[in-house]
């Protein structure tokens, strides 16, 4: 493998072990956030995409600002880190924002390799008083390479940039975190939300896997999705049958490929989605990088940035869970659909029209998947979040609610426990 890639990601096979308690947060009562919690979310804003941008790899010495020792984070230790690269020393006296100071929110994707234990890693604005976060936005088992995208609530300014809180709640793990966009509320493009809607499937649509070193275009700007004059979109990505260890990488089409920066990390042989918010080239089209191997790539559209959008985001700056079926109903059956009610029904938060959440399956027999969609109905020939037998898999969400603030959960396969974390509104505006 080339040094590049190696300065792009070590990929290691997934372990799929039988997955303990610590590998998500305890069970909690189900709680929708009231009308005190209301006051607790950042400005609406707009959105701004960007080419994946790394400001975090405790691998690498010049890539782990602010910190003692580079080198994997230890079990129950909380990180602070900036937003920003080429920081002068260590600890740096200043350093080189990546996103603008007045950002409310960044959407950054999170990447956890080499881990010891069965765990999971939370990113939060500031760390929370000593304490265990009540919520999680990545689980993995030891030995595995995962990526989640994440969207977080910026914590104080400092050394003229923005600062977000990384913790890890066993064993060690390396972190890695690549900024793919960023709230603020000078931003002018709106959040749409869509039905998803599947736009590629190398496995029936003729075109196969996806070669090593090799790259796809999809065109996404397209009047039929409602998507015709997207800034960026939001997609699932799902990789399977994969030949190799590798990883995917999207960006605008027309644009050079990212050095450094993944969306999809996968090992040989899996099946693994990842939400991907990438802006779109002016041909209207995005490209798919495959690093190694060979691997079909299923796309799904299933929101955009862009003027005709219609909302913008406020994010919780502490996480909110509005399901736990560990402790509330049981686990969702095959071929069930549950309703997360995600907005209070207070009228405490008027006028939201989508959710940004981090939903996990946890409790797993067989493999099978999940379909995030709003409102009720059938669901859609889509996937949101793909399992295997002993697997704790995350996966972020963005989506429409209905007019009572609900979005719906389908399950494909097994019975499952599953766990739906909010981390933001989008609000008409």
């Amino acid at each position: 493998m080339s040094t590049a890639a190696l300065a792009a990601f070590h990929l290691t096979v997934a372990a799929l072990a039988a997955v303990p308690a610590s590998a998500v947060p305890a069970a909690v009562p189900a709680t929708v956030p009231a009308a005190t919690a209301a006051a607790d979310v950042t400005a609406p804003a707009g959105f701004v995409g960007m080419s994946p941008t790394r400001v975090l790899d405790t691998r690498s010495f010049d890539q782990t600002p602010r910190h003692n020792h580079f080198g994997p984070l230890k079990e129950g230790e909380s990180y602070s880190t900036p937003l920003a690269q080429h920081c002068a020393d260590h600890p740096p006296m200043s350093c080189g924002s990546v996103v603008p100071t007045d950002v409310t929110a960044v959407m950054v994707n999170l990447t956890v390799t080499d881990p010891t234990a069965d765990g999971y890693v939370t990113l939060a604005s500031t760390a929370q008083a000593g304490t265990r976060p009540t919520t999680s936005s990545i689980n993995f088992t030891a030995g595995q390479t995962i990526s989640n995208l994440v969207t977080v609530a910026v914590g104080p300014v400092g050394l003229d940039a923005p600062w977000v809180n990384v913790y890890n709640n066993a064993g060690t793990a390396h972190v890695v975190l690549d900024v793919v966009g960023y709230y603020r509320t000078a931003a002018t493009d709106k959040y749409g939300p869509l039905t998803p809607t599947r736009i590629a499937d190398s496995r029936s649509d003729g075109t196969g896997r996806l070669g090593g070193d090799a790259v796809r275009t999809y065109r996404v700007a397209r009047p039929e999705l409602g998507t015709a004059d997207a800034k960026a979109v939001v997609l699932n990505v799902t990789t399977t049958d994969g030949s190799w260890d590798s990883f995917l990488t999207a960006y605008p089409s027309g644009t050079q490929r990212p050095a450094t920066g993944s969306n999809v990390n996968f090992p040989v042989g899996s099946t693994v989605a990842n939400q991907v918010v990438v802006p779109v080239g002016a041909d209207g089209s995005i490209d798919v990088y495959n690093r190694a191997g060979w691997v079909h790539v299923i796309v799904d559209v299933v929101g955009f940035y862009g003027p005709s959008g219609r909302g913008l985001f406020s994010a919780l700056r502490t996480p909110v869970r509005n399901l736990d079926t560990r402790v509330a109903g049981g686990k969702l059956q095959r071929g069930a659909t549950t309703a997360v009610q995600a907005v209070p029904t207070d009228g405490s938060v008027p006028n939201v029209l989508g959710v940004e959440a981090n939903v996990t399956i946890t409790d797993v027999t067989e493999s099978g998947h999940l379909t995030v969609f709003p409102g009720g109905g059938l669901p859609p020939n889509t996937s949101t979040v793909n399992v295997g037998p002993g697997q704790t898999i995350a996966n972020s969400v963005t989506t429409g609610v209905t007019g009572g603030g609900t979005y719906s959960v389908f399950n494909h396969g097994g019975p499952v426990n599953v766990v739906a974390d909010l981390t933001g509104y989008f609000v008409t505006g």
